[in-house]
């Protein structure tokens, strides 16, 4: 039994140093941008992809939009430049009369061209009333 513990104990320290399955990142900021490091190194995984945030303030200013444009900017390990404009819905599923929290799909199974760690950079167009910062939820699956 004393040579077993010493066993069991390497062997937990071991399978308790895997890599998570899922990163999320929070950037403070009113304006932005948001810049965010994504690890797609493994080729073997599929990646998922979700924005989140906060907006804040009396519930009336929130009702005037229901969607704000977001340019995302991915730069690849090897340096080149990808530009599209999607739309963020401001409606969210946890919401009360002071604010609302949004949690929304952006890309699911994503699997690049090119492995390695990517950066994508979010800005705002115009400011939005009550945003708070931007959030990304990085998930990898096993293909």
């Amino acid at each position: 039994m004393r040579r077993a513990f010493p066993f069991l104990l390497i062997l937990l320290s071991v399978l308790s140093c895997r890599e998570p399955m899922s990163v999320e990142t929070y950037i403070r900021s009113e304006t932005g941008p948001f810049a965010f490091t994504v690890d797609m190194s493994d080729t073997t995984a599929v990646y998922d992809l979700t924005f989140y945030t906060r907006l804040d303030g009396p519930h009336r200013y929130l009702e005037s939009d229901f969607e704000t444009p977001l340019t995302v900017y991915w730069r690849s390990p090897s340096d080149s430049l990808y530009e599209e404009t999607v739309y963020l819905p401001l409606e969210g599923e946890d919401e009360n009369f002071y604010s609302r929290q949004l949690k929304v799909p952006y890309r699911e199974e994503v699997s690049p061209r090119e492995a390695g760690v990517w950066t994508l950079t979010v800005t705002l167009p115009s400011p939005v009333p009550g945003f708070r910062g931007l959030g990304l939820v990085t998930t990898k699956r096993r293909i």
